[in-house]
């Protein structure tokens, strides 16, 4: 059975509710909830070097001042990731991987900046980083388009690439066609991922096909405690782990979880 892994983006995309402002308290208690439970994937926060440090935040200018966050968790199972809006954050605001405590970083980037993002994307990777290459808006691209940027994705061998659908556009039919695509093109061992919004109210039931689609390559879904994100939403954590633990044989910890969205 391939592995299906949650990727938590609470701390990052529900930041578009509240500034990122979820309090020192607050943030370490969602970490640590979040690894008791087994999240595989749990995501720090944003990258960008046009704010000032601030411990109350999970948007923060470099990685020397997002460390905190993961400092004290030494027994910590869930790989530890953040992210950057390609053009916010300088390759010299990142420590190495093994400075930072930091495992991955996601990038993400709009269609017309997608040849200068990979040429970053390829600086963030020989820093020791899991890269995760996230094409924002997938809906704009057409298949020849896509084809071309896998390509280019090919070259730098990331940890996995997105299906990003920014607007929450995508029906069942156009999901499992950009999935496919990905699956067809991209070189084995690169995971997919899966970013939605719930515009049509669609992020978890699209969610759910993916994890029962027919496909052996590894697969990483994205969600938020309640389905805290920007705009409509995402698809909730809670509900993917009871989904997972009950049709896929994971064993999420769920009063964990519904204990950090009390936080």
């Amino acid at each position: 059975m391939r592995k299906i892994n949650i990727l938590d983006c609470t701390l990052r995309d529900g930041g578009f509710v509240n500034d990122w402002n979820f309090g020192k308290g607050s943030i370490e208690s969602i970490i640590s909830r979040l690894d008791k439970a087994g999240i595989d994937i749990i995501e720090l926060g944003f990258l960008d070097e046009r704010r000032q440090p601030d411990p109350d935040r999970t948007i923060q200018p470099d990685t020397a001042s997002m460390k905190w966050m993961i400092k004290d968790f030494t027994e910590r199972r869930a790989m530890a990731v953040a992210m950057i809006d390609f053009g916010t954050c300088g390759i010299d605001k990142l420590e190495t991987s093994g400075e930072s405590g930091i495992d991955g970083i996601r990038v993400i980037f709009k269609k017309k900046d997608a040849v200068k993002a990979l040429e970053f994307c390829a600086q963030v990777k020989e820093k020791g980083y899991k890269l995760f290459i996230q094409p924002v808006s997938v809906t704009s691209y057409n298949d020849d388009d896509m084809k071309h940027l896998l390509e280019m994705i090919n070259k730098i061998g990331p940890f996995a690439v997105s299906v990003v659908d920014t607007y929450g556009l995508l029906h069942r039919k156009d999901l499992l066609h950009y999935f496919d695509l990905m699956d067809k093109t991209l070189n084995a061992g690169i995971r997919i991922g899966y970013h939605a919004h719930n515009n049509f109210q669609l992020a978890y039931s699209n969610c759910i096909e993916l994890a029962e689609h027919d496909s052996r390559r590894e697969l990483v879904l994205d969600s938020s405690l309640y389905g805290m994100g920007k705009g409509a939403g995402n698809a909730n954590t809670e509900l993917l782990a009871m989904y997972l633990n009950k049709r896929k044989g994971a064993s999420y910890g769920l009063d964990q979880i519904l204990e950090a969205i009390d936080v």
